[in-house]
């Protein structure tokens, strides 16, 4: 917007004070107006003059440093460079005299950006590390402003500001910098204050950094390691002060030398422990910052080191503490701060997972069994589960949750999961469960020959209704990433589960959803009244479909139901989940080609069926019968069976809910037909899980080639493709009669003789054995075509190729 320059002297000459000028700043923040693109030369060189005669003023300097946080950003690179230096040495007045105690955030905030911008000029950065660096770091690292709660967070930006971009010229201070930032490990703010707490250790963690760089960054990476040895050495100092009366925590013996931290004396036990607590999460912090923070050079991390340290605490819980029989006051109130030490340890393990990722694949078991087992001690039993009640160490699940995520991503599968798969999946299914309270009528038997009052009949005839308070958003948080954790789990090594577990994942995926899709009230299947839930949920069946286990079929046709109702989800983000996985699935529902697999044996799915569930009778198959022998070979049974509060629905409540609504299901209507494809053959456009009534016509009766009819006015008959063989004996039986029209012809023909190759390609488990009966010509005539005696020989090929559904 042009001209808006020109209401600058009326908002700075204004009576209102920075109020006004703050909103009309605002404004032009949104229009840009001191950028080159809008502002004329004129306007921007009348600006910069108004500010740098309010920086010159020592009443009106704060105003123009609060002009100067806009123009910082917006001005060109020629009034930048030329006004740099001078800009720099205003504002940093306001840091002395008698406006030091009344210097705002917007003095540091305009200081960090000014350090920012000129860093990318050599001439500016020479001229500001010779004159103003080393003088600024003294004023930051002053009390007066590192201990004002107001202003400490942008004091300590501004802080960081000079090590990052200005690290060598601040070498000469870095011990200042160090004691400075050590002594505020312990301040009260930095336990409430996460944003103070993520500065400050990102200042930790540039300390390395500052100083001479050494020939190639020699010095730089002996710093960082010796600075992260340091971390390590003092968290493990800290272990120790806590657990110095658990025997069952050793000693961990400080090999280097420890950070240079301020000693903790407190006559009460308790808030010792706290004090140790806080400090024990800011050092994990710093420890973090400074493995996720790009660095110059090559970082040597002490893996072995980080891995005993992370083990070492992990090998504790609440559980164990409070039960012991000699607790006191001291180790319960340790019990109470270990989820939060646990938790701070795990990030330090997410940063190692995501820095080394590759190369902790040969310490994988140590990984995995950390996860486990935080998941093993913090594990709710089923029978103590309530409806509407927040489960207690939610908050440290989700987090185990979303470092396994990271973990997966990064091995893949090489996570180390083999002798915890059981458990693993145990954990992640017990957590997406719906719990439903049981409720038990009591019988009250009365006298026969009593009378009842009127208002003792009334009181019996009343509906009883049970009414108790529910967190409709209890548990919602963990149910969320168990799912996301399981959907990456099967994107990355889904094929590689046992085909077991992914037989009970289906059931419990499938019977949540398919309640959802009948209408069930949401607020009866918490956690999933939640659209984050939903959502995650419908990704899960989304991976079941797309990476399923080559020994157990995916649940197809189920999905696409599924997701087609999904797509009227009241939530529009969940609607939009079930848009893209319809789209992703489409692929296989009407494929180019046809399909590769093979029909798996009734005998495997049933030893498979026989396996023991991970979470043991909460669900279970049914033993097919005769007449759903056919579809055991393309979707699993689901049978209901109800333990402590989980429940199941059946295979026939599952398959009618999903062919219509539940309004429209009548118990009467036996002529439905429900069509589902077997896995080996290649599915047409019409063929996806529909249902028909028996008044079609006959064309549209019959199923295609590969497709098993399900009826219940009609046994199942298994259904098996032509084989090679056979199509040989076809053609043979049709060429006979053109073999007979030529040996009456009087022109001679040329016999040629075609030698049969066999396919290379495995055999089919469908191809028949037994040997065919044939009339003794129609048997000659199949042996000469066997033997490659055959006068149609140059349109056999062309004439198996007409035959599409024949295995190769």
């Amino acid at each position: 917007m042009d001209g808006l320059l020109n209401l600058l002297p009326l908002y700075t000459e204004s009576v209102e004070g920075e109020h006004n000028l703050w909103q009309f700043l605002e404004t032009c923040k949104s229009h840009q107006s001191f950028g080159e693109l809008v502002a004329n030369e004129t306007d921007l060189n009348h600006a910069v003059g108004v500010i740098n005669g309010k920086l010159n003023n020592p009443n009106t300097r704060a105003e123009g440093a609060l002009l100067l946080e806009v123009v910082i950003t917006q001005c060109g690179t020629d009034m930048f460079t030329s006004n740099c230096v001078l800009w720099t040495q205003q504002v940093m007045r306001l840091l002395h005299g008698p406006t030091k105690r009344t210097a705002g955030q917007n003095v540091f905030k305009v200081l960090g950006k000014l350090l920012a911008f000129s860093s990318q000029f050599p001439e500016l950065s020479r001229q500001l590390s010779t004159t103003v660096i080393s003088q600024l770091v003294t004023l930051l690292c002053e009390p007066e402003f590192s201990q004002k709660a107001s202003i400490a967070v942008h004091v300590l930006e501004c802080l960081k500001s000079c090590m990052k971009y200005y690290g060598n010229p601040c070498g000469p201070v870095k011990g200042a910098i160090e004691r400075h930032l050590l002594s505020l490990i312990d301040w009260d703010e930095m336990a409430t204050d996460s944003s103070l707490r993520a500065v400050w250790a990102a200042c930790m963690a540039y300390l390395p950094s500052v100083g001479s760089s050494g020939s190639q960054g020699a010095q730089h990476r002996s710093n960082w390691i010796e600075f992260c040895l340091q971390l390590i050495d003092s968290i493990h100092f800290t272990i120790n002060g806590m657990f110095r009366n658990i025997e069952e925590l050793k000693i961990q013996e400080v090999s280097s030398n420890p950070l240079k931290l301020p000693e903790l004396q407190h006559k009460n036990p308790m808030v010792l422990l706290h004090d140790q607590q806080r400090r024990f999460v800011n050092l994990c912090s710093a420890l973090v910052v400074l493995l996720n923070e790009p660095f110059p050079t090559t970082k040597n991390v002490p893996i072995d080191r980080l891995l005993a340290m992370i083990s070492r605490l992990l090998a504790l819980n609440s559980k164990s503490l409070s039960k012991t029989s000699r607790a006191n006051f001291e180790q319960l109130t340790l019990a109470s701060i270990i989820p939060d030490l646990q938790s701070s340890m795990l990030d330090v393990l997410k940063s190692l997972v995501a820095v080394c990722r590759t190369q902790l694949l040969t310490r994988a078991t140590t990984v995995m069994n950390f996860f486990v087992q935080v998941l093993q001690w913090t594990f709710t039993p089923v029978d103590r589960r309530r409806v509407g009640i927040e489960r207690p160490y939610g908050k440290l699940r989700s987090q185990v949750y979303r470092n396994l995520c990271l973990w997966v991503v990064a091995s893949r599968s090489a996570c180390g999961w083999g002798k915890c798969v059981d458990v693993l999946f145990s954990q992640l299914l017990s957590d997406i469960l719906v719990h439903r309270d049981t409720v038990q009528l009591l019988t009250v038997n009365t006298p026969s020959n009593a009378k009842m009052t009127r208002k003792g009949k009334k009181k019996m005839d009343t509906t009883g209704v049970i009414l108790q308070k529910d967190d409709l958003t209890a548990n919602a948080d963990v149910c969320q990433m168990a799912l996301q954790c399981l959907s990456t789990i099967l994107l990355c090594c889904g094929p590689r589960i046992k085909p077991a577990i992914h037989k009970e994942m289906q059931e419990i995926v499938l019977s949540i959803l398919v309640d959802i899709m009948n209408g069930a009230e949401l607020n009866l299947l918490v956690p999933y009244n939640d659209p984050r839930c939903r959502a995650a949920m419908y990704r899960v069946l989304e991976k079941l479909v797309l990476c399923p286990s080559p020994q157990w079929p995916a649940p197809l046709n189920y999905a696409s139901a599924i997701f087609s109702s999904g797509m009227n989800d009241p939530n529009i983000e969940v609607s939009s989940v079930c848009i893209e996985a319809l789209a992703s699935i489409q692929s296989i529902l009407r494929p180019r080609g046809p399909t590769i697999n093979f029909a798996l044996e009734e005998k495997q799915l049933r030893s498979i069926q026989q396996e023991v569930p991970l979470l043991n009778g909460s669900v279970k198959l049914v033993e097919p019968s005769s007449a759903a022998s056919a579809m055991v070979a393309s979707q699993p049974i689901l049978a209901v069976k109800s333990v402590g509060q989980a429940t199941i629905p059946t295979d026939a409540a599952l398959i009618n809910h999903m062919a219509t609504p539940a309004s429209k299901i009548h118990e009467n209507s036996l002529d439905l037909m429900i069509e589902i494809r077997q896995p080996e053959s290649s599915p047409l456009p019409s063929n996806r899980l529909s249902i028909s009534n028996g008044s079609h016509d006959d064309d549209f009766s019959t199923p295609p080639m590969g497709v098993t009819t399900i009826s219940s006015e009609s046994p199942v008959k298994s259904t098996r493709m032509m084989t090679r063989k056979e199509a040989l004996k076809v053609i043979a039986a049709v060429a006979l009669p053109v073999q007979s029209v030529k040996e009456k012809s009087p022109i001679p023909s040329e016999i040629k003789q075609v030698k049969n190759e066999t396919s290379p390609a495995r055999k089919r488990p469908y191809e028949d054995s037994k040997p065919s009966t044939f009339s003794p010509q129609e048997k000659m005539q199949t042996e000469e075509l066997e033997n490659g005696e055959d006068e149609l020989d140059d349109n056999v090929d062309a004439m198996l190729a007409s035959f599409h559904d024949i295995p190769a």
